[in-house]
């Protein structure tokens, strides 16, 4: 079995965990079994999560819902009202069903650990959802002009770049389950998502950073496809790279995943509306920070925004992880090279 973390948050985990999840169910000749986990983003302030977390004083469960979906089996009437989403004038307007039965579930279990490991059972996940912390944490930033955005929604609106990044309370209970996941993966996959709001927030604690820094799992980074309007203006692969480093250390990525193919003009016309670009994929400057780049086709075309694939990225992990050997030579390697 090879064992597979993944990283993230927002709209980009999901896609990584259903293309995983999908080989996984798929299996064949060649393909080895897949033990999937998710180190979730929890430090979301807006919508339905945003509400649930102020009433009820838990951490955030709309990421850690999109991520049990995606990991669910075939499906379902339950998959589809996990995902069923209220409009009416009433309480319920804007909330996810899913959202509030993963509430529901922390009532009644007591811990957000337990909620998710409920919620994996009756989805019939194929792989485990897990926090940083049962702890409501906010996620707080340092921005350009020096003023402090208190809040992922805050941060986001604020248009401005990002100087650094903290959780608030400082201190907090990291999950233990998570640090095992950590030890126990034998590839670590960063993104893709949003750099600042989805990413970063889980390498924040101390204790996570620290584990990733130590766990001997080949790590890699998947780099955005667009640019973020304000927070990553102007940033190339490179500047992702470099970021997120900032909070791991130099050198601790081994591999930067970046897109091939030209995104269509339909999918990049609602971006460049609102400010935002292509990410420039500077190969030559990740691989003088001593990452290894490795360029694919990674874009959906069906997609009409612009969306990683799902098969293709999971076909990509798997396959940079399942010789470990090839892994070997990428780490040690120079130089770019095309998937």
């Amino acid at each position: 079995m090879i064992r597979i973390l993944g990283i993230g948050g927002g709209s980009g985990l999901p896609v990584l965990l259903r293309g995983l999840r999908q080989l996984a169910q798929a299996g064949g000749a060649g393909q080895p079994e897949i033990g999937i986990s998710a180190l979730v983003c929890i430090t979301d302030n807006g919508g339905s999560s945003g509400l649930l977390r102020e009433e009820l004083r838990i951490p955030a469960v709309g990421d850690l819902r999109n991520c049990l979906v995606a990991l669910a089996g075939r499906p379902s009437p339950l998959v589809d009202l996990f995902q069923h989403r209220f409009r009416s004038s009433n309480g319920l307007d804007g909330h996810s069903l899913g959202n509030l039965i993963v509430a529901g579930l922390c009532q009644t279990t007591g811990s957000l650990h337990q909620a998710l490991s409920v919620a994996s059972q009756l989805l019939d996940t194929g792989g485990r959802v897990l926090a940083v912390s049962g702890t409501p944490l906010v996620l707080c930033a340092e921005l350009a002009d020096g003023a402090v955005a208190r809040g992922e929604r805050q941060i986001a609106s604020a248009g401005l770049p990002i100087r650094r990044l903290w959780l608030e309370p400082e201190q907090f209970q990291v999950s233990q389950e998570a640090l095992e996941a950590v030890a126990g993966a034998d590839t670590i996959v960063l993104g893709p998502g949003s750099l600042y709001t989805s990413t970063l927030p889980n390498l924040l604690p101390p204790a996570i950073a620290a584990a990733i820094r130590k766990s001997p799992a080949l790590k890699m980074y998947v780099c955005n496809l667009m640019t973020q309007p304000g927070e990553t203006r102007g940033f190339t692969a490179a500047d992702h790279l470099r970021v997120v480093e900032s909070y791991l250390g130099a050198g601790v990525i081994d591999v930067c995943l970046l897109n091939s193919t030209p995104i269509g003009g339909r999918q990049q016309h609602e971006y460049f509306q609102a400010g935002a670009r292509i990410v420039p994929s500077d190969a030559e400057e990740i691989a003088g920070m001593g990452a290894v780049p490795v360029s694919a086709d990674l874009i959906d075309p069906d997609e009409p925004r612009v969306r990683h694939d799902a098969l293709k990225l999971a076909r990509l992990v798997v396959s940079l992880t399942q010789g470990a050997f090839r892994a070997r030579d990428i780490v040690c390697g120079q130089g770019p090279i095309a998937a």
